[in-house]
């Protein structure tokens, strides 16, 4: 019955068609910055020029990694952190809260619904704008192999070739590890929410508190800290496009991201079973 109802107010909330229309604005954008920049490149031949990168430009499996890419670091980790610090501090400034807590309902079942929820949603996302770019990427561009060279997705250091049908396996396999990434920013988000009644509050803090320590994580002067941040650990799934993918790095990585997801949530159950409300 609870997931129900929880279900039916995410519908309602339109959330998830916000996000679904943002990530498609992003995809036709990312169309379009592929388009003028080959065009600037090559004088309006569709071949790049230059070995950093995929000799052949027009590549949807390349477009459609880079879109993920970008996405993921941009896009995705905003909309998971939101929708964390809209549930509890969303529900809480309408009222509605109060009203769920007075049924014979126990907050960590309520708690669990929320967030099985939200981590659906997440998931479902991340499907979208991987799945989206591929198909757009087909449809606009054309797939084939996958060839990736030292640049900007810092994947490879040398030149990596991948047939398609070992690309797409790869995609398939970033999907959950992409999501089990996001699932830290949208714990977060969660843990924030428990503190107060005003989800913009709550959702500007978890936003914010992501963007710091993503920059953080980036910046050469931290690197000591680097490994006790989230943020420095989200983009491990980059290594499954690697020709002999690190499966241990991998499993480590994955590993510390779900420490800080079951930290983060664990640390917003015990604050919502002690949360007043009125």
């Amino acid at each position: 019955m609870i997931v129900r109802l929880e279900l039916l107010r995410l519908v309602r909330s339109r959330r998830p068609w916000i996000a679904a229309a943002t990530v498609a604005f992003f995809l036709l954008l990312m169309l379009a910055g592929f388009y003028l920049y080959a065009e600037n490149e090559t004088g309006g031949a569709a071949e790049f020029r230059y070995t950093f990168e995929n000799r052949s430009y027009f590549n949807g499996l390349t477009f459609a990694l880079y879109s993920f890419y970008f996405g993921f670091l941009l896009v995705l980790p905003v909309f998971g952190a939101l929708e964390g610090a809209a549930q509890i501090a969303g529900d809480a400034s309408s009222g509605r809260l109060y009203l769920l807590l007075s049924r014979p309902l126990s907050r960590a079942r309520l708690f669990a619904a929320k967030l099985v929820l939200s981590g659906t949603q997440i998931l479902v996302l991340t499907g979208v704008l991987m799945g989206a770019g591929m198909l757009l990427g087909l449809v606009a561009v054309g797939w084939g192999s996958l060839d990736l060279y030292p640049g900007v997705l810092q994947m490879t250091d040398r030149h990596v070739h991948l047939g398609q049908d070992v690309a797409l396996l790869r995609f398939l396999c970033a999907w959950p590890a992409a999501t089990l990434a996001l699932s830290v920013p949208l714990t977060l988000g969660f843990w924030i929410s428990t503190f107060g009644r005003s989800p913009l509050n709550a959702a500007g803090l978890a936003v914010a508190l992501y963007l710091v320590l993503y920059v953080v994580s980036e910046i050469h002067f931290f690197e000591d800290l680097r490994p006790w941040l989230f943020t420095s650990s989200m983009t491990f799934w980059r290594g499954l496009f690697r020709p002999d993918p690190e499966w241990g790095y991998l499993a480590r990585e994955a590993a510390k991201l779900l420490g800080f997801a079951l930290l983060f949530g664990t640390l917003a159950l015990g604050r919502f079973r002690r949360r007043e409300e009125r």
